[in-house]
């Protein structure tokens, strides 16, 4: 495509370029009084070519890739999911990385803690003497 001047015009939308955040992961807490048993953390970021991800678990002061042949455990587009996570294993701090061939970019820390809600509910009565 040319302009009025015959310059080529260049489109900005298709070039090359390494990746950015659009979406960070964030910090939860896993109920483990819950019936729901998946937890997840959502990374994603523009690039072109399109970015590859992985995932980092710090856990007892040790930072390890997170073990994608461990079923309960999976990526898809940036999002890593954990089926029935562990106390022992899982807690800690999470980092994505994301890359292409021009670039590679590592995310904020976000933790996965471990609790459970509980609920406590109290009566008052009152007494009116007349």
């Amino acid at each position: 495509m040319f302009s009025d001047y015959g310059q080529a015009e260049i489109d900005a939308s298709n070039l090359p370029m390494g990746p950015r955040f659009t979406v960070q992961p964030e910090s939860t807490i896993f109920d483990t009084q819950s019936t729901i048993t998946l937890v997840s953390f959502t990374c994603e970021a523009e690039a072109r070519p399109l970015p590859s991800y992985l995932w980092f678990l710090t856990h007892d002061q040790r930072r390890f890739e997170v073990d994608l042949s461990d079923q309960s455990k999976t990526v898809t587009n940036g999002r890593l999911t954990i089926d029935g996570p562990s106390e022992t294993e899982d807690n800690g701090d999470y980092q994505c990385l994301t890359r292409n061939n021009l670039g590679a970019i590592l995310s904020d820390f976000a933790t996965l803690s471990f609790g459970c809600m509980t609920f406590v509910f109290t009566a008052l009565f009152y007494i009116s003497y007349i």
